[in-house]
């Protein structure tokens, strides 16, 4: 029987190596640090993209990954007033 972990491509904070074929007979390909390949049926790059690009999330939807939101932290309960004398 086959685990959330096998169908899950992010494992323990890296990346699960998948491929995905391509109607053109090329494929996606997810490294395990986070990159996007795509490659030709003739074994050439055609294209690479870093979790960090802005074009790797239209990637990595393929692999039901989505980008990670940028956290900011929150914002103090109390607001500081100025000391007044």
């Amino acid at each position: 029987m086959a685990s959330d972990a096998d169908h899950n491509p992010v494992l323990h904070g890296r990346y699960k190596r998948r491929e995905i074929a391509l109607a053109g007979g090329g494929k996606l390909v997810l490294q395990v640090n986070g990159s996007i390949e795509q490659i030709e049926a003739d074994g050439t790059t055609a294209g690479t993209w870093r979790p960090e690009d802005d074009e790797w999330a239209t990637h990595a939807i393929r692999f039901g990954l989505q980008p990670r939101p940028d956290t900011v932290p929150p914002a103090s309960r109390r607001q500081r007033e100025p000391f007044i004398r």
